[in-house]
């Protein structure tokens, strides 16, 4: 991507993330949950899809596709390229149309741009599909604290996240 953004422009780099994300990437996601689901300690009915930022991205577009699983949580999806990118937000708004699955979508107030959630979220409702949109108080003093705080501040989304999973994947 910094070769192409360098060759190319910032238009070119963000064109070869979408590209990447849509394909290899996505790819490499696959092969990974097609693997999970083989091993026998796995209840391959059971399975969620979990990312952050770029796969928060790879979750939706994993359930946009991969009708197997249970659920999709997103945390801080596109916060960064979001309003750069119109390519970006057309194959997010594509994968939550298709998407079968119930979707959480989670920023802080201070993220990069809670933009996409609010978004991908209206989408979801529009459509009339499962989703559950929760954006938390500024965390930190940054966009970059704000779009990091899964690692910095568990004990703000864990709950949240895991009554989701719960509500979502027991049977």
């Amino acid at each position: 991507m910094d070769r192409e953004g360098a060759a190319k422009g910032e238009e070119a780099r963000l064109h070869m993330q979408v590209v990447l994300m849509s394909t290899d990437h996505l790819d490499d996601a696959g092969s990974g949950l097609s693997f999970l689901k083989t091993l026998p300690e796995v209840d391959s009915r059971r399975i969620a899809v979990v990312g952050h930022s770029f796969g928060g991205q790879l979750t939706l577009l994993m359930a946009g596709q991969d009708s197997s699983l249970r659920a999709a949580v997103a945390f801080g999806p596109a916060a960064n390229s979001w309003r750069r990118s119109p390519e970006f937000r057309e194959v997010l708004v594509a994968a939550v149309r298709k998407a079968s699955i119930p979707v959480m979508l989670i920023h802080a107030a201070n993220d990069y741009d809670t933009t996409p959630g609010t978004a991908l979220a209206a989408e979801l409702d529009r459509l009339h599909k499962p989703y559950l949109l929760k954006i938390y108080p500024p965390f930190g003093k940054s966009a970059s604290d704000g779009h990091n705080f899964l690692f910095s501040d568990v004990p703000r989304w864990e709950t949240d996240v895991f009554k989701f999973l719960d509500d979502n994947i027991k049977d």
